[in-house]
């Protein structure tokens, strides 16, 4: 027989097959136990589709009557695109519901499990809770900060530069790093670059596997100046390009754009007339996007980490040394008594390459 631990990991598995369909809902998993087998199995499919407790116990069916109920996240007690999951347990006769962590939701908030107590069902909650919040960090940071989970990735020569001095950027680190780079673009519901990255390397920011999801391609450009024969706006999935400006008054190239079916985005702008990140970010998070991962250059770096924005780094380190370049982190300067603080939590090496993952204190 599993244990709760086993069963909640399940459903872990199961609500990550949901990833990049289902913002700005949660991913969620649901697995149905009953004399010790599992009977039934479901997960968050699409944004507005079946939620993953309904989706299972459609298929258990009768036989869900007097069985446990695994979940990662507490079953929802409001309508909104589905009816309250809740109802759905409840009437299904389930016995007892075993959940990973409490809605951040205000909505919920710890309101579905209690109306299940009240049901009569025995509930236990915070099984794996630490790895449940890592899972649907963006919908926690959608709920709690109103913008979505950031994450900055830089590549770095030792010394610290992101590209020689001839504005050369491309490739400093190795295949092997490249390749997680890739994989990381889809865990996450957007991939984002500064204007100056399009003009000096023209990338497509796109996967390595473009089957299924495709992440938005966002674009900080204050001025609206992206070229019109930039990948990002040209061939397949313009559609899944954001453009987030400062500038509302180019009609021409507004409508240009908006003709190849990409999305702009107006924010406001700072004094010295640099995109608001707070504003940016807490509009991406109303369009639907509950995570972002932000693949620099070094003015949107910097920005991000002198406004406080940065929820995980991933710096890559290569073994090279430019002697000068461009700056990894252009746009502030501080001194050693005010230095930012980063507390680095995980080191990989990725073939010649290191990998740093951390925070900001």
């Amino acid at each position: 027989m599993q244990t709760d631990e086993q069963l909640i990991r399940r459903t872990f598995e199961l609500a990550d097959k949901g990833r990049g369909f289902t913002s700005p809902n949660p991913v969620v998993g649901t697995v149905i136990v009953k004399n010790g087998e599992i009977i039934a199995e479901g997960w968050h499919k699409k944004f507005g589709c079946d939620h993953a407790e309904r989706m299972a116990l459609k298929k258990a069916g009768d036989a869900a009557e007097g069985a446990t109920l695994y979940v990662n996240l507490e079953p929802c007690d409001f309508e909104g695109k589905t009816p309250p999951c809740t109802e759905a347990i409840i009437e299904a006769g389930i016995s007892k519901v075993v959940a990973s962590m409490e809605d951040p939701n205000p909505k919920v908030s710890g309101e579905g499990l209690k109306i299940l107590q009240k049901a009569g069902i025995e509930v236990v909650s915070g099984v794996l809770e630490e790895e449940a919040q890592k899972l649907n960090r963006g919908f926690v940071s959608l709920m709690q900060k109103g913008r979505p989970w950031i994450t900055l990735k830089m590549a770095l020569t030792t010394d610290g530069f992101i590209g020689d001095a001839t504005g050369k950027s491309q490739w400093i680190t190795s295949d092997r790093s490249l390749k997680f780079v890739r994989r990381e673009r889809k865990k996450h519901d957007g991939v984002m670059v500064g204007l100056g990255t399009v003009l000096k390397d023209d990338p497509s920011l796109l996967p390595d596997y473009r089957d299924g999801y495709i992440p938005y391609r966002i674009v900080m450009d204050e001025s609206l100046m992206i070229p019109y024969k930039a990948k990002l706006v040209n061939g397949d999935y313009v559609d899944r390009t954001i453009i987030v400006t400062g500038e509302a008054g180019k009609e021409k190239r507004w409508n240009e754009f908006q003709k190849r079916h990409a999305s702009i985005v107006k924010v406001d702008r700072e004094k010295m007339g640099w995109i608001d990140l707070e504003d940016a970010f807490q509009t991406l998070g109303e369009e639907g996007l509950s995570s972002v991962y932000c693949e620099g250059g070094g003015r949107l770096a910097a920005s991000l980490v002198d406004a406080g924005l940065v929820d995980e780094l991933q710096i890559f380190i290569a073994p090279k040394i430019l002697g000068e370049g461009i700056k990894s982190f252009d746009g502030f300067k501080k001194s050693l008594d005010q230095a930012i603080q980063l507390q680095w939590d995980e080191v990989k090496q990725f073939g010649p390459d290191v990998l740093l993952k951390g925070r900001l204190v």
